[in-house]
């Protein structure tokens, strides 16, 4: 990765909890209760209306132009979004469905300033099903937080995870083999919440004098990383490539260097006795079986201002960056045309959109206008 997000603020609520002292109050311990019902209340039922709005919301259609643009009224800036969902050519499986999904809610809820973007790369048999489940089911939760104006972190953090609840619950979904990973961006005003479990990602352009830098918001889950690759062993886990696993390479000496080096054989989860689940990442939602080895719900969040010197983000699945580090992801945007009108003559002057038809991958791109600083 180019960058890390080291220079945003960073909580990984696995680790950390947020306790709101409440007792210091102007008025009498009755009036505060009264106070506290009148607030609950107004939580209750603007989160009511915002999770209505969900089933209607429209701005998943964009208009001709390719592009539709929003206004943050606490941030002073337009938001200019677009998006591309394309299913992988796979030669052997030509009716295999597009398994990935996505959301966009602008807004987000009832306050004009939270904007919603999120990537959901299902997997297994049920992927797809548990994928659209899951942006269903997360951005209600996330709504029906009662913590979710004042802590968005801790909304987030237990949105996950609820999520990750109902899902193994559902009875008419079976997640034993099959989840998603689940990467979001909540934009409030001119910060952004980035919420991640799995390998999808999410990056930033960012202005550096004369050149424009990608910043990554959120550290791919995989075995590749040192810190989940012990997790997932103490929790049980065999961590191994399918060379080891076929007995082609020493299953005992560690045969994998970095992601960038990956030569199509990650190393995987499996179980101690078996030859599954297999999965290449160590954190999901659903996936159950994978659960009991290490492979948990809890989102890693990254929060980061947003300031003129980022003109846009990117959220996509690993479709797209198995291939393109974030740096080139960064570039190829850069070099399309801001419209993302979807012409024929767009499509062959950028190279962006050329080879992610080529991959099963979503892609939402924001650009970011401030208007007055």
């Amino acid at each position: 990765m180019p960058d890390s997000p080291r220079e945003c603020k960073v909580k990984n609520t696995e680790l950390s909890a947020v306790v709101v002292d409440s007792t210091l109050s102007s008025v009498s311990s009755d009036e505060g209760g009264e106070n506290d019902q009148l607030r609950q209340l107004n939580v209750t039922r603007d989160s009511d209306v915002g999770v209505n709005r969900l089933s209607r919301v429209s701005s998943q259609f964009l208009p001709p132009e390719g592009s539709r643009t929003v206004r943050v009224p606490l941030g002073n800036y337009d938001l200019r979004y677009s998006y591309l969902s394309q299913r992988g050519y796979y030669p052997e499986a030509l009716d295999k469905p597009n398994q990935d999904s996505f959301c966009i809610h602008t807004p987000f809820g009832t306050n004009p300033d939270d904007h919603f973007f999120g990537v959901f790369d299902g997997h297994g048999e049920f992927g797809a099903q548990c994928s659209q489940f899951v942006k269903r089911r997360l951005c209600e939760n996330l709504l029906r937080n009662s913590r979710f104006q004042a802590d968005p972190i801790e909304a987030c953090h237990a949105a996950f995870l609820l999520t990750n609840s109902q899902l193994h619950a559902d009875s008419l979904l079976d997640d034993t083999m099959s989840g998603t990973t689940a990467i979001t961006i909540l934009v409030r005003g001119r910060t952004i919440y980035v919420a991640n479990t799995g390998d999808s990602r999410a990056v930033i352009a960012e202005r550096r004098g004369k050149e424009v830098v990608a910043v990554d918001l959120s550290i791919d889950q995989t075995p590749f990383r040192n810190d989940e690759l012990e997790r997932v062993k103490n929790c049980g886990a065999r961590v191994m490539t399918m060379d080891q696993i076929e007995g082609l390479k020493n299953p005992d000496v560690q045969c994998w260097s970095t992601e960038e080096d990956d030569d199509g054989d990650p190393p995987r989860l499996w179980v101690q006795n078996g030859m599954y689940p297999g999965t290449a990442f160590t954190r999901s939602i659903g996936d159950s079986i994978a659960e009991s080895i290490g492979v948990v719900a809890t989102p890693e969040i990254f929060v980061m201002e947003l300031t003129p010197h980022h003109p846009f983000f990117v959220i996509a699945s690993d479709g797209v960056f198995e291939f393109l580090s974030s740096q080139s992801v960064v570039d190829m945007v850069r070099s399309c045309s801001v419209t993302f009108c979807y012409s024929d003559s767009l499509y062959s002057d950028c190279r962006l959109l050329q080879f992610f038809l080529l991959l099963s991958c979503i892609v939402l791109i924001m650009y970011i206008l401030f208007m007055l600083i």
